[in-house]
């Protein structure tokens, strides 16, 4: 299953790609790699080393995170962070276009799922080929990781807030 521009559409609802040219997002495309997961399997492992960014065509994912602190055995030792599915324009990974970082979380299969694996190396290399579309596809990735910084702030703050009033202080 190749992606192509007739498929534009759908691929236009998928925040990294919304600035570009047909053109532009045909050359993306071009450099995917077709991946599918049945139902239950990990795509991507917490912990393990990422280089690529995943798009998700059909499927549906949920992603957990380890917590940290396992108090006792009854406590779980992951926490379902959301679900999300391919119709929502979804994509995730998106660190490792950047970073070679472990991956911050884990991706399992609710469904079959079809994606697009975008390896790092590809990502760069469109980037310096097309600085054009280079600039637009960083602009639009920088933008996502600072709504996430913010998101994580925000969170903070609430987690602060909460744990300094339960401890009465």
């Amino acid at each position: 299953m190749m992606a192509s521009v007739e498929d534009a559409a759908f691929f236009r609802k998928i925040f990294l790609f919304q600035d570009l040219e047909d053109r532009e997002l045909e050359q993306v495309l071009s450099r995917t790699y077709p991946r599918e997961f049945p139902a239950g399997r990990v795509i991507i492992q917490e912990g393990d080393p990422g280089d690529s960014l995943y798009i998700m065509v059909s499927g549906e994912v949920e992603i957990t995170k380890q917590l940290t602190l396992v108090l006792d055995k009854d406590t779980p030792k992951e926490r379902v962070m959301i679900r999300l599915k391919a119709e929502d324009g979804v994509y995730f990974g998106e660190m490792s276009l950047l970073e070679n970082d472990p991956r911050s979380a884990t991706v399992t299969a609710l469904s079959d799922c079809r994606l697009l694996e975008l390896y790092q190396k590809d990502f760069l290399e469109l980037v310096r080929n097309d600085p054009a579309m280079g600039l637009k596809l960083l602009l639009r990735l920088a933008q996502l990781l600072s709504r996430h910084l913010r998101k994580t702030n925000q969170d903070v703050v609430k987690l602060t807030t909460a744990l300094a009033i339960s401890l009465g202080g």
